[in-house]
C-alpha cells in the first residue's frame, strides 16, 4: 500500500513538468521585444566591473548589485541581444514557479501544487516580470524559496531550512532594497509562530542576525539614499488608500495593466485581503498563517512606508503575489470537485484574458525603431539627447540601428534620479548655447525626448520643431526634427 501511494505521488507530480515547460515556452515565445529605459540601465550596469558593482560606487544606484552580477555572467555566455537578456529573467521566473509548486504541494498536497504551478504559469504579472530585465522576478523567486524554507522550519526546526532561509533572504535583499519589507514581515510572523518554542525561536533570531550582518553593507548605502530623499524617489507618488488598493488589485488579481478600466478595483482588493484573512483564521496551519501574514501586510506596510519615502509601486509589491497565488491554490484544492473545477475555469479564463490584454502593452519604448527612422531620413544626422541617462539608452541601440548617426548630449542640471549614468556614455557634450549654435550651423538636428528629458526646450529660440510620425501607441522616446526657419508644410 505504501509503495502504491509513493508511486501515485511520483506519477501525479510529473505533471508539473509540462506546466513548467508551458510557462517557459509562453514567456520565451512572446519575448524578444526592445528594452525600455530601466532595462537598458540594467544592461549598462551589468557591464561594469564586479569591483565597482560590489563597492561604494553603487551608491549612485538605488538597486542592489545581485541581479546585475547575474546578468553580467549571463551576457558573457549568451550575449546581450534583447531576447538573450530577457531569457535570464524567464529562467529565474520558471525556478520561482517550481518553488511555488513545491510550497503548495507540501502544504496542500499534489493537487494544490499543480494548481499553484498552473496559476503562476498563466499570471500576466508573472509573464511580464519573467521577461523584464530587472531584479523584480529575482526578488519574488527568492521570497518563494524563503517561504519554502520557513515552512520546513516550522514543521521541524532543523539547520538545513534555516540555512536555506538565510540564503533566500540575502538573495531577496540584494535583488531589491524594498525586500526589507519581506524580511521584516517574515520575522514578525515567525516570531509569533515560534513564540512557544524558545530554542527554535532563538535559532531563528540568530539566523536573522547573520542576515542583518551580511546585508549591512548595502543597508548603509540605502540609509544614505533614503536620507538624501528627493531626487531618487521624488518621481514616485505618495499613495492614498484608494491608489494603494488599486495597486494591490492589479498585482493580486487578474487585473494586470487594467486598473483604469476597473472602477471597483479597490473593493476587489479589500475582498481579496479579507478572504485571505478569513482563510488563515479558519485553517490555522502555521504555513497558511505565514503566507497570509505576508500577503495581507505587504501592501499595508509599503503604503505606510511610502508616506515618508515613496516606494509603493506595482513592481515593489509583485513579490507578495507569490504567497497570494499559493494560498489560492491551496484553497481551491480543498474544495469539492465540481466547485473546484468551476472556480478554476473562471480564474484561468480571467488570467488568460489578462495575459492577452497585457502582451501588446509590454513594449512601452521604441528606441531602435526611432533611431532607425532617423537613419532612413539621414544616415549621418545629429541626434540630440539630454543627460547621460538618455545618452546611455540611445547608445545601446545606436550601432545596430544608426551606426552613422552622431549623438550629442545636452547638459542637464546636476543630480536627479538618474545619476547612475554619470560618466557611463562617451559622446560630445554641449551646453544650451552650443546646442543652438549646432542647429544653426547644420540646419537641422533630431531630438529624442523622454519625460522631462527634452533638449528641444533649449532649441526653441533657434529653430522650429516638427513632430515626426509615431506608432499607433504613443511610445517613448518621442522623435522630433528641428530646423532653422519656418516649419515645412505637412
Amino acid at each position: 500500500m505504501r509503495n502504491a501511494a509513493k508511486a501515485d505521488w511520483r506519477r501525479a507530480d510529473l505533471l508539473v513538468i509540462p506546466i513548467l515547460l508551458f510557462a517557459a515556452g509562453l514567456r520565451l515565445a512572446t519575448a524578444g521585444y526592445s528594452l525600455w529605459f530601466d532595462e537598458i540601465a540594467a544592461v549598462t550596469l551589468a557591464h561594469q566591473p564586479l569591483e565597482l558593482l560590489w563597492s561604494g560606487w553603487m551608491a549612485r544606484e538605488t538597486n542592489p548589485p545581485l541581479y546585475y552580477t547575474l546578468l553580467k555572467g549571463w551576457m558573457a555566455v549568451f550575449g546581450e541581444s534583447d531576447l538573450a537578456v530577457q531569457t535570464l529573467s524567464t529562467l529565474i521566473g520558471t525556478a520561482g514557479i517550481g518553488a511555488a509548486w513545491w510550497l503548495a504541494r507540501r502544504i496542500g498536497g499534489v493537487r494544490a501544487g499543480l494548481l499553484a504551478a498552473l496559476l503562476f504559469a498563466l499570471s500576466a504579472a508573472h509573464v511580464d516580470f519573467s521577461q523584464e530585465v530587472r531584479g523584480y522576478i529575482l526578488a519574488q523567486t527568492a521570497a518563494l524559496f524563503g517561504c519554502v524554507a520557513m515552512r520546513a522550519y516550522l514543521e521541524r526546526a532543523r539547520l538545513g531550512p534555516l540555512i536555506g532561509y538565510v540564503l533566500a533572504a540575502l538573495a531577496a535583499l540584494y535583488s531589491h532594497t524594498t525586500m526589507v519589507v519581506f524580511v521584516a514581515l517574515a520575522n514578525l510572523a515567525m516570531v509569533w509562530l515560534l513564540r512557544r518554542d524558545l530554542p527554535s525561536l532563538l535559532r531563528w533570531l540568530a539566523a536573522n542576525a547573520v542576515v542583518a550582518l551580511l546585508w549591512s553593507w548595502w543597508a548603509w548605502i540605502s540609509l544614505g539614499q533614503a536620507q538624501a530623499g528627493g531626487a531618487a524617489f521624488g518621481w514616485i507618488t505618495r499613495p492614498d488608500m484608494i491608489s494603494a488598493l488599486e495597486i494591490t488589485a492589479v498585482i493580486y488579481l487578474p487585473l494586470y495593466s487594467a486598473t483604469e478600466k476597473v472602477a471597483i478595483a479597490p473593493l476587489l482588493a479589500l475582498a481579496a485581503l479579507g478572504g485571505m484573512a478569513w482563510f488563515a483564521a479558519r485553517d490555522r496551519r502555521p504555513a497558511i498563517v505565514l503566507l497570509a501574514a505576508l500577503a495581507i501586510a505587504a501592501p499595508l506596510l509599503l503604503c505606510a512606508l511610502s508616506q515618508a519615502l515613496p516606494v509603493f509601486l506595482p513592481r515593489t509589491l509583485f513579490w507578495a503575489s507569490g504567497p497570494v497565488l499559493v494560498l489560492l491554490a491551496v484553497a481551491l484544492a480543498g474544495l469539492s470537485r465540481s466547485m473546484r473545477l468551476g472556480l478554476l475555469l473562471l480564474v484561468v479564463a480571467l488570467q488568460a484574458g489578462a495575459v492577452l490584454r497585457s502582451l501588446p502593452e509590454r513594449e512601452i519604448e521604441a528606441w531602435p525603431q526611432q533611431l532607425a527612422t532617423i537613419a532612413r531620413m539621414d544616415p549621418h544626422a545629429i541626434v540630440m539627447v539630454q543627460g547621460d541617462a538618455m545618452g546611455v539608452a540611445a547608445q545601446h541601440y545606436l550601432a545596430a540601428n544608426g551606426p552613422g548617426l552622431r549623438m550629442v548630449i545636452v547638459d542637464r542640471p546636476a543630480g536627479g534620479p538618474d545619476r547612475w549614468a554619470d560618466g557611463l556614455v562617451s559622446a560630445p557634450r554641449v551646453d544650451a548655447a552650443a546646442a543652438r549654435a549646432m542647429l544653426v550651423r547644420d540646419g537641422r538636428v533630431f531630438t529624442l525626448v523622454r519625460g522631462d528629458y527634452d533638449p528641444g526646450k533649449l532649441l526653441a529660440l533657434a529653430g522650429v520643431e516638427q513632430r515626426l510620425p509615431e506608432s499607433e501607441r504613443d511610445r517613448q522616446p518621442r522623435l522630433s526634427l528641428w530646423r532653422v526657419g519656418p516649419s515645412p508644410a505637412h
